[in-house]
């Protein structure tokens, strides 16, 4: 007989909710880096699995993430190295304005 409903997760790939303390100024940094329908959970799991130097998928990383890894890139010109850096420059002055409103 066929068993109904959605099947589980594998142990490792579940989920456990962590306390962490952390100073307000920090909380709002990241924050900061988040849009609207972003997880700050999920934005926590990155930064973690980077700085443990895992690799993330594309899906996984956020639009700064990614703009500034293809700023980093030794195949790009210089040129295009600074209109990467004035975007992101750009995108997180929207980001301090939407979070002042």
């Amino acid at each position: 007989m066929k068993k109904l409903g959605r099947p589980r997760k594998a142990h490792a790939l579940r989920k456990e909710n962590i306390s962490v303390n952390l100073p307000k100024t920090l909380v709002s940094e990241v924050e900061s880096q988040l849009s609207y329908k972003s997880s700050r959970s999920e934005w926590i799991e990155l930064a973690i699995k980077e700085k443990l130097g895992e690799r993330f998928t594309v899906s996984e990383s956020t639009t700064v993430q990614l703009l500034l890894a293809a700023a980093e890139r030794k195949d790009i010109s210089e040129f295009l190295r600074k209109v990467i850096r004035s975007e992101i420059k750009l995108m997180m002055q929207v980001a301090e304005t939407v979070e002042e409103q």
